[in-house]
């Protein structure tokens, strides 16, 4: 009898430990996301999100996972809407600036080999004399690149080429529109693809391999990336190439964009290219503790330990080149566009939840931002910094021109505003006031420098307006005067000013021609001839001003065109003063 109790007993417990094992399962199963979704809801969240967005939606391909199971994986729309061609597993897609997580990973590679020293000046690293527009004496470091801080203005020449033929090897790429430096390196953070690429190509010089062969050989081969393509043509894998010429590209509202592959010169910095799956399995590799791509689970930990910060405070802003993304947790990661692809990949480190997905649409934000509340939750910035003044004063973006011929595109400034959909801080070091976003500050510009801008710019409008009018009105007089029969007036100031004014109008043709070719990433050496021709335009309107004046003075005209000259005068001058503060005939800088 007391045998068969402890029988009994012996089950009873048995089956109390396999109810709580069960109910463990359970839970786990309805673990909440840090959203408060529950994981087995999140599809039809998902679902759901998608049907809303339908009529403006192309296609996406989405995952979600912890550090041990994947939570979803779903593919919506069309890699081609007009062929009727569905997303699906072996569709691929653009990475765009999430490729840069590839140099960094390959980066903390190396620095675990002991192979590269993060402190270390970059010049250390590469061909003697490879840096040429350096301004300031403090070295610029990897950590500087890492945090885009190394004080390099943007770029805007030859980022994306059409003909092949048009692409070199990276190190002629980078030597080619090397920026100039406008910032102290660690002052002011402006994002940078140059600075990227520039740290790619340091990986090549350690390596001694190029980097698309250096990150088959130590991320994609020993994570089973199969599916990935990085090098400017992707020639690196050929089904990546062909299956890249079924994508079709589209706008945010969901129109087409013909013909919309682009080779990234500096392809580190852009170009890698994969499906949903290989995509995902570099950031399952990121998420886990273990990580397979390095040596010492230190490295990840360093990897993700911040390196700069929202001003002051002691919020993470970036962590060895992985930004901080605020969303109702704080996770880290990327987010990528090309000209027509949109990515993000997310980590929330704490909570081992992580979430990657692609898009065919260009500057994407409903699936890559929106969505993304859904696995994450909402931002809050008081979740993060606390107050809320806007700071005082007229900012314009860190990441801009300041010297050479783009200069002119710096015209971009914000008056007592922030977007408050992203996180920010206030911030006045290094003798600087900043407004700090992730990706980039907003550094303050002086009201003199405002003025002398905008007063500048508003100038050279009115004289182009004057211009016009003086021509129409000289045109309409002509025409008057044959209709009568009657000869024209022998003025020389008269043809003069008919030269001015055309000039003053040529000079508007060129500046709409440097935008176009800009928006339309057209080669630079293809227009480069336009600066050539400003920088005579400024020779030969000066000239003409001196001898407007001269002239004005010596002959005998009425009061009436004594002004109307010395206002043709006037406004060359402003021409002439707006091409030299622009830099708008140095052809050599870019």
């Amino acid at each position: 009898m007391m045998q068969k109790k402890r029988k009994l007993e012996f089950l009873g417990i048995l089956f109390a430990f396999l109810m709580v094992f069960q109910s463990v399962g359970v839970s786990a199963a309805q673990q909440a996301l840090p959203s408060g979704v529950e994981a087995d809801q999140l599809e039809a969240k998902i679902d759901s999100f998608v049907q809303e967005h339908e009529s403006t939606t192309a296609g996406m391909a989405v995952a979600v996972f912890d550090t041990s199971d994947e939570l979803l994986k779903n593919y919506y729309g069309y890699v081609d809407k007009e062929k009727g061609i569905p997303v699906e597993a072996d569709s691929v897609f653009e990475w765009g600036s999430t490729t840069k997580l590839l140099v960094w990973v390959s980066v903390m590679q190396l620095y675990e080999q002991g192979k590269l020293n993060l402190d270390e000046d970059v010049r250390t690293y590469l061909p003697e004399g490879f840096l040429t527009n350096l301004s300031y004496d403090t070295p610029v470091t990897m950590l500087n690149l890492m945090n885009h801080n190394a004080g390099f203005q943007e770029v805007y020449a030859d980022l994306f080429a059409k003909d092949l033929s048009d692409i070199s090897g990276l190190g002629d790429a980078l030597k080619k529109h090397e920026p100039e430096q406008i910032y102290e390196p660690g002052t002011v953070t402006a994002y940078s693809n140059w600075g990227v690429a520039l740290a790619g190509f340091i990986v090549e010089q350690i390596s001694g391999m190029s980097f698309s062969e250096y990150v088959h050989q130590n991320i994609f081969e020993p994570l089973g990336m199969e599916h990935s393509a990085l090098y400017m043509d992707l020639s690196d894998n050929t089904w990546v190439q062909e299956k890249r010429q079924e994508l079709q590209c589209y706008m945010p509202t969901g129109e087409l964009i013909p013909d919309c592959f682009y080779y990234i010169t500096l392809y580190p910095a852009g170009m890698c290219t994969s499906t949903l799956e290989d995509f995902e399995t570099f950031a399952r590799a990121l998420l886990d503790e273990d990580c397979a791509l390095f040596q010492k689970k230190e490295t990840r930990e360093e990897l993700f330990a911040p390196t700069s910060y929202f001003g002051q405070t002691d919020v993470a802003m970036n962590c060895h080149g992985f930004w901080m993304v605020p969303f109702g947790v704080q996770t880290i990661g990327h987010g990528g566009n090309t000209a027509g692809c949109s990515s993000y990949l997310l980590l929330d480190t704490t909570d081992g939840i992580g979430a990657v997905v692609m898009t065919n649409q260009a500057a994407e934000s409903t699936y890559n931002a929106e969505m993304m509340e859904l696995i994450f939750g909402k931002y809050e910035r008081s979740k993060y910094i606390s107050g809320n003044e806007v700071p005082t004063g007229i900012y314009r973006p860190a990441r801009t021109v300041r010297k050479g011929p783009f200069k002119f595109l710096s015209m971009s400034y914000s008056i007592g505003e922030v977007d408050e959909s992203q996180l920010w801080a206030a911030d006045e070091s290094a003798g600087l006031r900043k407004i700090v976003h992730s990706y980039g500050d907003y550094v303050e510009v002086p009201t003199a420098v405002f003025l002398l801008e905008m007063g500048l710019f508003l100038l050279w409008i009115a004289a182009v307006l004057f211009s016009f009018v003086s021509l129409l009105v000289r045109l309409i007089l002509v025409i008057v005067r044959k209709l009568r029969k009657k000869e024209p007036a022998k003025n020389l100031l008269g043809k003069w000013s008919t030269a001015a004014g055309l000039l003053q109008i040529l000079a508007l043709i060129l500046l709409s021609a440097v935008i176009i070719c800009v928006s339309a990433y057209v080669r630079w050496n293809t227009y480069v001839w336009i600066f050539v021709l400003f920088g005579i335009l400024a020779i030969v309107m000066a000239s003409m001003s001196v001898y407007g004046i001269v002239k004005n003075r010596g002959t005998q005209l009425k009061k009436r065109q004594k002004v109307f000259n010395y206002f043709t005068v006037g406004f060359m001058v402003v021409t002439v003063v707006n091409i030299l503060y622009w830099n708008l005939f140095m052809f050599w800088i870019e």
